[in-house]
């Protein structure tokens, strides 16, 4: 949707092909399984969205979206203890994938450039060989009855997601394979949608909105390795995820979620959950790879790009996909107001915009996959080994620190910019120079956060 808002600048007619029927309002829908899981949009994404869709956030607030200051209003277990509340000056939207999908929707549909074609795969690239091969458009097969059709296009945008079918299709057209780089964590997390209890049942030492547990620095019991996450969303519901990688169990019904919440390093995950109403099933997701379709080192036919999850995944526990897309979405914009998108060289130079900037998600995500199998070192870069370590856990009260890592996990700019940033350089020397923090000790964790406010 965001690469057809900003299609619709510079082309008269842009199709939106959508395999499935698409609901009103916000609902579920097969095409995203994902939906029943937690969202985070990132800074730099929620920028991204609120210049390509004007008033978006008032949109989302009208609708039930709520802010929320992590730094003051997430109760956080870091692997060594719980973190200082601060205010951090930046407010996150929190809301279901079913909002933020249905929101953007209404705006595209009201696009008058912007026609959708529910209902209707895409089976195959129609193509033109030649001295300047091209794409000229797609075959489509209606889900309903089977029945193909053939649409022509002066460019076809690959936007179908990990589970994109282009690289066959482009090999059947006797290109070679797109070089396909995996890293697999194996990842998995399990989610649960609850009715929050009204106000008045709630304790009321609770003055957190959200929560969220991580591992164990020093894991003694299986439940230790686990990550706990409860969100807030709009309806005064909540969604209560558990997570964990190296391929380990997690829970597929009520009974043995609560179950493995309430062996969790904190009792505040199975207190939420005991006075709170759950409102749907388990939902269980695998398949949580990072995957990267080189396609900046291969070379194609004219009329034919991929963009964000068809190129580029990543275990979307870190939060990224929405935002790398809208991002993705814009340099497409800023390419079309450059370049003629029929020239043969117009794929070339997307791809290798779009890989500048998916280096800086892909070496995050993988840094931190990495870590949680205790893989990482410092050779990964991306924030990874030993001493990022001691810096992200020590450096998280010191606001010249927790500001410059701020604007990198929200990709308003790089791992590597840090290297060039004096402030940031000698705070990080400060704290390199004494002694580390010792770790605490799991049995001395108080069993809840501190309430007062460090700023």
């Amino acid at each position: 949707m965001c690469a057809a808002r900003v299609l619709s600048d510079h082309f008269e007619r842009v199709t939106l092909i959508e395999r499935d029927e698409l609901p009103e309002g916000a609902a579920h829908r097969k095409g995203v399984p994902q939906s029943r899981h937690p969202h985070g949009l990132l800074d730099r994404g929620r920028r991204e969205l609120s210049a390509l869709f004007p008033g978006l956030d008032d949109s989302m607030r009208q609708r039930g979206g709520l802010d929320m200051d992590a730094g003051l209003e997430l109760a956080t277990l870091n692997p060594e203890g719980w973190a200082t509340r601060r205010r951090t000056g930046h407010q996150m939207l929190f809301a279901s994938r079913l909002l933020i999908e249905s929101v953007i929707r209404d705006r595209v549909k009201k696009n008058p450039r912007v026609k959708f074609i529910e209902g209707t795969e895409v089976t195959a690239l129609l193509f033109t060989p030649g001295d300047t091969p091209r794409v000229t458009g797609v075959e489509a097969r209606k889900v309903s009855d089977g029945s193909l059709s053939r649409l022509d296009a002066d460019l076809v945008v690959d936007c179908s997601g990990r589970s994109s079918r282009a690289s066959e299709w482009l090999t059947s057209l006797g290109y070679p394979e797109v070089e396909l780089e995996v890293v697999d964590a194996q990842a998995g997390y399990s989610t649960c949608w609850y009715q929050a209890p009204p106000a008045d049942q709630r304790p009321a030492n609770w003055w957190w909105k959200g929560i969220f547990l991580s591992p164990s620095a020093k894991p003694a019991r299986e439940e230790d390795y686990y990550v706990a996450l409860i969100l807030p969303i709009e309806g005064d519901r909540f969604l209560l995820t558990l997570a964990s990688w190296g391929g380990r169990m997690l829970p597929a019904d009520h009974e043995s979620f609560a179950a493995l919440c309430g062996r969790l390093r904190s009792p505040i995950v199975a207190e939420a959950l005991a006075i709170s109403k759950p409102i749907s099933p388990i939902f269980h997701r695998k398949g949580m790879q990072n995957m990267w379709k080189h396609f900046e080192k291969w070379r194609g036919p004219a009329g034919f790009v991929a963009m964000a999850d068809a190129v580029c995944a990543f275990n979307p526990v870190y939060a990224q996909g929405m935002t790398s897309a809208s991002v993705c979405s814009q340099l497409l914009g800023t390419l079309v107001a450059e370049m003629n998108p029929t020239d043969a060289n117009f794929p070339v130079e997307f791809f290798k915009r779009q890989a500048e900037f998916v280096r800086q998600p892909w070496g995050l995500s993988v840094a931190r996959d990495r870590q949680a199998l205790g893989q990482a070192d410092a050779s990964d870069g991306a924030m990874a080994g030993e001493a990022w370590e001691r810096v992200l856990r020590e450096g998280a009260g010191v606001p010249v620190i927790a500001e410059a890592l701020f604007n990198v996990i929200n990709l308003n700019r790089p791992p590597e910019s840090l290297m060039a940033d004096s402030e940031f350089l000698a705070a990080v020397n400060e704290i390199m120079q004494r002694p580390p923090k010792p770790s605490i000790d799991e049995a001395d964790l108080p069993p809840y956060p501190p309430a007062a406010i460090a700023n």
